[in-house]
């Protein structure tokens, strides 16, 4: 399976991330971020460069009434980067493929209850 992603850093050296249900996330080092490519399902390539931080997190569905009860799926994929005081966010389905991208202020509510520690 490929990769969700390719993380290249400011010294010329990278990190391949996981898949979309084992990201490998929090195993990325820390040091200086260049650009990140991400491999979207479509077979096209999403790439952030140029901001100060980047973030990354799934959103998870749980079945409590239908045929599969207790059942988990990944609904959606979030792809962020900022740059200075502002977040552009990508939010990708994974049922639909459709990608939404919003732009919000570090002080905006879904912002501020992000894990603070997730953002490299």
């Amino acid at each position: 399976m490929k990769s969700f992603y390719t993380v290249i850093f400011n010294d010329g050296s990278n990190f391949v991330g996981g898949t979309f249900q084992e990201t490998k996330w929090t195993e990325i080092p820390d040091k200086p971020i260049k650009r990140i490519i991400y491999n979207l399902q479509t077979g096209d390539n999403l790439v952030l460069n140029g901001y100060d931080k980047y973030f990354q997190m799934i959103e998870v569905a749980e079945d409590i009434y239908g045929k599969t009860t207790g059942r988990k799926e990944i609904e959606f994929t979030y792809i962020m980067g900022k740059l200075k005081n502002l977040i552009v966010c990508y939010k990708i389905s994974i049922k639909t493929k459709n990608i939404v991208k919003k732009i919000y202020k570090e002080t905006d509510k879904f912002i501020i209850g992000l894990n603070k520690n997730g953002w490299k």
